[in-house]
């Protein structure tokens, strides 16, 4: 008994649940693998990468995880957020999904990180540039609740009046354009791809360029077509908020929080050319920016 009792105070505790994360690309893009090297750069632990590459050996790496041992997986683009969301007993950060609400990614155990930078600093920014901005317009698919909430408020704040509309597919959109051009002084572009191809975004600045509209665009290259302000995401940043959910996680019976964490930091252009050909000067908080196409 003596024995039993002794045996029993020291027995083995039960060993800790595995620190390291599992990682999952949608394939070798660059948006894609610059978030993997920052979460390589941030995470200490053991880090097991997976890439899903051809649809048809989906099947296969879903396995692959589904067996390993690492009880969180990172899930980074909209194929792999799809593949992850049919784990069993794994928790999931997804990032670099748009539109994630069509695809019913949200539950107890798998959450997101934005795929957009804050709107507050990009209105910030813009209104700064031109204060007498009052009526934006933006275009997108149907959805997208979390970020046209967002939006409205940021609007709000900036005293713009953001006009929606809702299209159902990328013909639809030149044609909304043309016609909400003459009630607003700059178009939002978001990364809508249900509603926007290249033909349709180039349609939409050369559109722009000759009505005298101002475009924020969502990344740095279109800024060459006529967008006057430029907004992208830092793979710094995602990485810094897919680890913080990490860490809730390991530390949770599930994903807890907010559906989408919001992203810190938003890398902003100025394109000088189409600033002077708008006849907008850049006052000298923004020169920083500036920016020549």
């Amino acid at each position: 008994m003596f024995g039993a009792l002794l045996s029993g105070c020291f027995a083995t505790a039960p060993a800790p649940a595995p620190s390291g994360i599992a990682v999952l690309l949608s394939d070798g893009s660059p948006a894609f693998t610059g978030v993997q090297r920052e979460l390589r750069k941030k995470y200490p632990q053991p880090m097991e990468a997976y890439t899903l590459g051809n649809e048809t050996g989906y099947s296969a790496v879903q396995k692959k995880i589904q067996s390993a041992p690492e009880p969180v997986v990172v899930a980074i683009g909209l194929p792999a957020a799809r593949v992850a969301r049919g784990l069993v007993g794994k928790k999931v950060i997804f990032c670099q999904v748009f539109n994630y609400e069509d695809e019913d990614l949200v539950t107890s155990w798998m959450k997101g990180v934005a795929a957009t930078a804050p709107v507050r600093e990009q209105f910030r920014v813009w209104k700064s540039l031109y204060p007498k901005l009052s009526r934006v317009g933006v275009i997108t698919g149907k959805s997208l609740h979390g970020l046209m909430k967002e939006a409205q408020t940021a609007a709000g704040e900036y005293k713009i009046r953001l006009e929606r509309v809702e299209v159902r597919s990328d013909k639809e959109t030149i044609y909304a354009y043309k016609q909400l051009a003459p009630k607003i002084e700059g178009l939002w572009l978001v990364p809508d791809n249900r509603v926007l191809s290249r033909d349709v975004i180039r349609d939409i600045m050369a559109h722009s360029v000759k009505e005298g509209k101002q475009v924020a665009v969502f990344g740095h290259e279109l800024l060459s077509l006529g967008g006057l302000i430029s907004t992208e995401t830092g793979y710094a940043d995602i990485a810094e908020q897919v680890l913080a959910r990490v860490r809730q996680a390991q530390e949770a019976s599930g994903v807890p929080g907010e559906p989408v964490m919001p992203l810190t930091r938003a890398v902003i252009r100025i394109n000088s050319v189409m600033a002077k050909r708008l006849n907008i000067a850049i006052p000298g908080t923004l020169r920083g920016l500036a920016h020549a196409p």
